[in-house]
């Protein structure tokens, strides 16, 4: 082999290790002005509860008669017992809309399968937004226990009022 040969074979071969080892060849790129420059920044969402609340009887026979001791009450079909607390709401947001939702949770002991857990409040709850922020508003639940509970099901039972939770949501 002659030496041009074997000179333009080592060049060859030496080009195609250093593009190999080099990756992709650069290409032609270009950019715009910015997206205006500027921040955005996050909204936000809270509520808190402002006092203890209060129950209340919603039974027939004694409609809005306060209950001193909720752990001392005794329930039967048909009765109902209303918790009523006030909460603070944070609302922050362009966009924003948000309910309240009480919701009996896991009502933990036997006769959590008998009761009914429904929202409580003094306005609508469920079309929140950031004119909202800063109000108080009152809001709960309603146990009840189903009236069409038979036999003697649930009786001496008892269930943990515990589970159940006032909840501030976004929603789209």
């Amino acid at each position: 082999m002659k030496k041009t040969t074997k000179g333009a074979l080592a060049a060859g071969a030496a080009a195609v290790l250093l593009a190999g080892g080099a990756g992709t060849m650069a290409a032609w790129t270009g950019s715009g002005p910015s997206l205006g420059g500027g921040s955005v920044t996050a909204g936000s969402l809270s509520i808190t509860q402002q006092d203890a609340g209060t129950w209340k009887w919603g039974t027939a026979a004694a409609p809005g008669a306060a209950i001193p001791d909720i752990g001392a009450v005794t329930l039967v079909p048909g009765d109902s017992v209303t918790y009523t607390g006030s909460y603070k709401l944070g609302l922050s947001g362009t966009n924003l809309k948000a309910k309240i939702t009480a919701t009996g949770g896991a009502l933990s002991g036997d006769l959590g399968t008998y009761l009914d857990v429904t929202p409580a409040s003094n306005v609508d709850l469920s079309n929140l937004t950031a004119a909202n922020n800063n109000q108080v508003v009152n809001a709960g639940a309603t146990i009840t226990f189903k009236s069409d509970t038979g036999n003697t099901d649930g009786a001496g039972k008892s269930a943990s009022l515990a589970g159940t939770t006032v909840t501030l949501q976004q929603v789209q």
